[in-house]
């Protein structure tokens, strides 16, 4: 079974890698990590090749990934006994309120 798609984009059913995005837009791997994680420490014209690289690949950044290269998640756990009792139910929606307002920062 042949494909129409170009040897570095793979199968139509496999997501397209960070080094697809790379080799179309002309950039090192790492430049497009660069892209995703810290965007301010790249060139804006590299910036916008890898962005239109990325949209055209239709490729999203694995966030599991990504926290497991870099040991960090924007995760927050909470144990609660549960919550049918309203203050631990107003507890957590408090939490998940203030983290929010944290992230949008």
């Amino acid at each position: 079974m042949s494909s129409d798609l170009p040897p570095e984009i793979g199968p139509a059913d496999a997501a397209p890698t960070l080094s697809a995005v790379a080799k179309r837009a002309g950039v090192s791997s790492i430049t497009v990590s660069r892209v995703v994680r810290l965007p301010d420490l790249v060139a804006p014209e590299t910036r916008a090749r890898v962005e239109r690289a990325m949209r055209e690949l239709g490729y999203v950044p694995n966030l599991v990934a990504g926290a497991l290269a870099s040991a960090r998640t924007n995760s927050v756990g909470v144990l609660v006994p549960t919550i049918a009792n309203s203050i631990f139910a107003d507890t957590v929606q408090g939490l998940s309120d203030t983290l929010e307002r944290a992230a949008s920062r």
